[in-house]
């Protein structure tokens, strides 16, 4: 990624940290710093700064999600400056971990809580920092297993317990115990659960991405477009079904975001809403509107619900990293039907280029097994049992890989054993055998 996004935000949150760092306020007046404690601070600031500008810059992380990082840390480390003087501890610092966690990466979180803890040691009350860091750590593990409300409030509860203990054993050791510091610490637990739940929207616009609680939404069958969905495309509504477990399987044995990879297989095809009758899982009785058309208007229709699901996804309210599914499912793909088709009408001049998808290729583990997914569960449909799968899934993957579609998806080849195995167990299971008859009475 370029540098200079780097610099800029890196730089920017040292001069931000360390202006903070130049006054303290008390609840009457306000206390500036000498100068050489300021400066000594500023080091210090400068080389957590280095070291947070050092990792973004190995990360692919995009300016949008930097610059969210950047101001979540300022954030919390302003709202600490302001509420400390009235009421210590109660500054919900863990919220710059649990925020960053959620919708930048784990590694982020850490450092973003490992940046605020030093911020709080050196700016705030004493034991700030240690239990900044404690809470930080729990905190980043309620977000990871966050699947439902719930879990925010349990975390919460779970922040205040560690808070307590840790206050009072460093009050034990050093001294300097207050009452009102106690109830800061322990409500500082819940009101970061509160905040986070609350900034949750905010920070899916901003991030353009989905949390958890999003995402689970999206995964509700009576979500609006997913009704649509079955109510104008029903057989697109089922192939997507099956292609959301095929993916949600692999996802699970490679380690990648299952329930992201379940969300892109739900949508991925939301574009046939607008015509569902040029696509064969949706056509009855035989009619085929293709028949009448040349093969590249065809073409053209068929690779018209990429750009008609974005739009419908964006009507709905999809954020990015769900509405990426839409054009990168595809990737270039030929669409072979219509390209051989054309051949057979003496279109000898055509190009098989000229019948690819113009999108995106996959740029995500995720996007790459709802490709692959796709693909597999079109092709599975010729197959009557489990006895070709094998065969059949690598074949779809290899054809993936030879024609470049692939190249920019983060997928090793250990991982892509995974996932062939992983798609032949789900298929497997889709295409289980049933008994022909069953008996009419038991002796």
């Amino acid at each position: 990624m370029p540098i200079s996004p780097v610099i800029e935000a890196s730089g920017l949150l040292w001069i931000a940290l360390t202006a903070l760092g130049t006054f303290r306020l008390t609840s009457h007046q306000v206390h500036f710093v000498p100068w050489v404690q300021i400066a000594a601070q500023g080091i210090l600031f400068a080389l957590a700064c280095l070291g947070l500008g050092i990792y973004l810059h190995r990360t692919k992380l995009s300016r949008r999600l930097i610059w969210f990082s950047v101001g979540v840390i300022f954030f919390t480390v302003l709202v600490a400056q302001l509420v400390h003087p009235w009421v210590p501890y109660l500054v919900p610092t863990p919220l710059a971990a649990a925020l960053i966690s959620l919708f930048v990466s784990l590694p982020m979180g850490l450092a973003a809580n490992i940046l605020v803890a030093l911020a709080m040691e050196l700016t705030g009350p004493p034991l700030s920092g240690l239990i900044t860091l404690a809470g930080g750590f729990v905190a980043i593990f309620c977000v990871t297993r966050l699947s439902r409300l719930s879990d925010l409030a349990i975390g919460g509860l779970e922040i205040a317990l560690v808070n307590v203990l840790i206050y009072g054993s460093g009050t034990v050791i050093w001294g300097g115990f207050r009452p009102e510091a106690l109830l800061g610490v322990t409500l500082s637990g819940p009101l970061t659960a509160l905040l986070v739940m609350g900034l949750i929207p905010l920070a899916e616009q901003i991030t353009q991405k989905t949390s958890p609680l999003g995402l689970m939404e999206l995964l509700n069958p009576a979500h609006p477009l997913l009704e649509l969905l079955r109510e104008k495309a029903p057989g697109t509504y089922h192939h997507s079904f099956n292609v959301a477990d095929l993916s949600e399987a692999a996802a699970e044995a490679i380690g990648a975001d299952p329930l992201l990879a379940k969300v892109g297989g739900y949508y991925h095809d939301i574009g046939k809403i607008q015509r569902p009758e040029f696509f064969l899982e949706n056509q009855r009785n035989g009619v085929n509107p293709h028949d009448h058309l040349a093969p590249s208007l065809s073409k053209t229709v068929i690779t018209a619900h990429i750009r008609e699901g974005i739009e419908l996804g964006r009507k709905y309210g999809l954020k990015e990293d769900v509405l990426q599914f839409i054009p990168q499912h595809h990737g270039t793909s030929v669409i072979r039907y219509f390209y051989v088709k054309a051949l057979r009408e003496g279109q000898e001049e055509c190009s098989m280029d000229d019948f690819r998808y113009d999108a995106e290729l996959p740029q995500t583990k995720e996007t790459a097994i709802v490709m692959l997914a796709d693909g597999v569960e079109a092709a599975s449909r010729s197959v009557e049992n489990g006895a070709r799968l094998e065969e059949l899934v690598e074949q779809v993957i290899r054809d993936k890989i030879e024609d470049g579609q692939l190249a920019e998806a983060p997928l090793t080849l250990a991982e892509l054993e995974k996932i062939k195995k992983a798609f032949v167990a789900t298929l497997h299971a889709m295409k289980h055998g049933r008994p022909i008859s069953f008996p009419k009475t038991v002796k």
